[in-house]
């Protein structure tokens, strides 16, 4: 099946939802690496994953790892891209060795041209951004315009508000380049299932 738009799914961690999401067209599945934390997928799992899925591009997650470490479990696990949960120095970021998506955050007290200028200081050595948000649930007329401008100047894919009532309306507003879900144990606090990323796939499934 395809998908009308670009999908990363982060948060992976079991079999069953990697291939459940490589099924459905999903283009990135991204895996937690993030040394501290507990929520991170244990080698032998991800190995365990990686061996039984095909046709999707996969991505390692990281927080503060530094850049050697980083280069090494990409080379260990053969992902295709690096996440930076984080931003890092540019000059660390040109020590990656793999295509590099940075995540970066709006939220209500976001100065929009200071996060502009970042972006447009970052993006020739990115490939893409994923934008996150601490404060906002959706996508409405508190964001939608400052989202749509950052998705006309950068490679964007927009990781929060999305739900299947939205998808449309974003996509046709917003333009981003994808969209970001989250997969794993949680969607969201209580939901413990992948019925509303069935319902957003099923919304944007191409006919």
């Amino acid at each position: 099946m395809g998908l009308r738009t670009s999908v990363i799914v982060n948060g992976i961690n079991n079999l069953s939802d990697a291939r459940y999401c490589a099924g459905m067209g999903v283009d990135i599945i991204g895996f937690n690496l993030k040394l501290d934390d507990a929520e991170r997928v244990q080698p032998e799992t991800l190995k365990e994953i990686l061996g039984w899925v095909a046709g999707v591009e996969t991505a390692g997650e990281f927080l503060r790892a530094k850049p050697e470490v980083i280069n090494e479990l990409a080379a260990e696990f053969n992902l295709d891209y690096i996440q930076l949960d984080v931003p890092y120095l540019i000059d660390e970021i040109e020590e990656i060795e793999r295509p590099v998506i940075q995540k970066v955050f709006i939220n209500k007290d976001t100065v929009e041209g200071e996060l502009q200028e970042m972006m447009e200081l970052y993006s020739p050595f990115v490939h893409a951004f994923i934008i996150f948000s601490d404060d906002f649930t959706t996508v409405d007329e508190t964001n939608s315009r400052f989202l749509a401008d950052l998705s006309e100047k950068f490679k964007v894919y927009l990781g929060f508000g999305i739900d299947k009532d939205n998808v449309h309306e974003v996509l046709q507003n917003i333009k981003p380049t994808g969209i970001g879900l989250t997969g794993g144990h949680e969607i969201k606090p209580g939901l413990k299932d992948f019925d509303e990323l069935a319902d957003i796939f099923e919304e944007i499934e191409e006919a």
